[in-house]
């Protein structure tokens, strides 16, 4: 008899020590993994489809952290089980094959294709009556009209050019810009004759020179993406450049970038057995200016993507309601966030 209560301990203590069989016997729920990584958008939502799941399925949700591509090895492999932001042509031939190979399903794209390019604040074209500011460039449309307003935008270390800030030396759209204004050409002349591409170093110092010029009204022209932060907290224009052509953009760079799909993926035998999250995840999605918004109120409130995730759930009940297919999901959830506290 002692021998077998002692097995039976053993057993106990060593199924405890396994992370999915301990999780599910202490709070009752099935565990869901997610894949998150380091940008905040990607954990902002994983944080709202977490709650949902949590709430309205009884799911526990966990939150693996590691870079891009391990976080998507482990997608395949079954230790994460959803990834809401696969930035798809960044790693088109993991996400062919993961998909072919029937480990990973898409379910579509979380939001519209994500731009990226050089940007300037709003009112440069457009004014901003409340601050004073009178448009300084109003036919400021594309990377081709630059030139005609190179004094508002001098370099401070050659007056006889202005400045246009790179994205940080490393990333792969800085050499892509360089070979742009050299390109680029205006009345016979390269871009690069009439700008010098400044590397602001880090992303930090890059957010820093866009914010400081947006909070003084100053005129700066910068390469930036969406969706992020900055861009939900500030009203910038992205330049036009010549329409995406992708022959072009491989031979020469010298079109628009192109935009980014943003797909939702799953661990194909995760979503066998929890067939009820499909509709969910079929569903689940937000418009960039949405997901901009959330993300500047998210950075004003620690960068919590917890607190983001609960700010925009009860804020945003008509966006997220139609996702649910199940209406005692929906009251499940809606009761959970009536207990929530979280200032505006």
């Amino acid at each position: 008899m002692l021998k077998k209560f002692i097995v039976s301990m053993v057993l106990v203590l060593l199924l405890a020590g396994l992370p999915g069989i301990h999780a599910e016997a202490a709070t009752g729920r099935n565990e869901v993994a997610f894949g998150d990584q380091s940008w905040d958008s990607v954990q902002f939502l994983h944080r709202v489809m977490g709650y949902i799941l949590k709430h309205g399925y009884d799911m526990e949700p966990v939150y693996n952290f590691s870079e891009s591509m391990p976080s998507l090895i482990g997608l395949e492999r079954g230790d994460n089980h959803i990834i809401l932001e696969v930035w798809v042509e960044a790693r088109q031939e993991w996400w062919d094959n993961a998909r072919e190979a029937g480990k990973v399903k898409g379910f579509g794209k979380v939001f519209p294709n994500a731009p990226s390019g050089l940007y300037v604040p709003s009112y440069l074209v457009k004014g901003d009556p409340e601050r004073g500011i009178e448009p300084l460039a109003p036919d400021l449309v594309t990377v081709f009209d630059l030139p005609r307003y190179q004094h508002l935008f001098t370099d401070p270390e050659d007056t006889s050019r202005g400045r246009v800030y790179n994205a940080v030396s490393g990333w792969a759209a800085n050499e892509r810009y360089m070979k742009k204004f050299e390109g680029y050409k205006v009345d016979g002349k390269p871009l690069k004759d009439f700008f010098n591409l400044f590397d602001p170093g880090s992303q930090t110092a890059l957010n820093a020179a866009i914010r400081g010029s947006h909070d003084k009204g100053r005129p700066i022209v910068a390469y930036y993406w969406e969706p992020t932060p900055l861009l939900g907290e500030l009203d910038m224009i992205l330049l036009k450049e010549p329409d995406y052509d992708e022959k072009v953009f491989r031979e020469t760079f010298l079109c628009q970038n192109p935009a980014f799909s943003v797909e939702k993926a799953a661990n194909a035998e995760w979503v066998r057995k929890n067939p009820e999250v499909v509709h969910l995840l079929e569903n689940f999605h937000l418009s960039l200016e949405k997901t901009n918004e959330v993300l500047a109120w998210m950075e004003s409130h620690d960068n919590d993507p917890n607190k983001a995730a609960i700010w925009f759930l009860k804020n945003d009940q008509p966006l997220w309601r139609p996702w649910i297919d199940d209406p005692e999901v929906i009251a499940s959830v809606e009761k959970a966030l009536e207990k929530e506290k979280i200032q505006d």
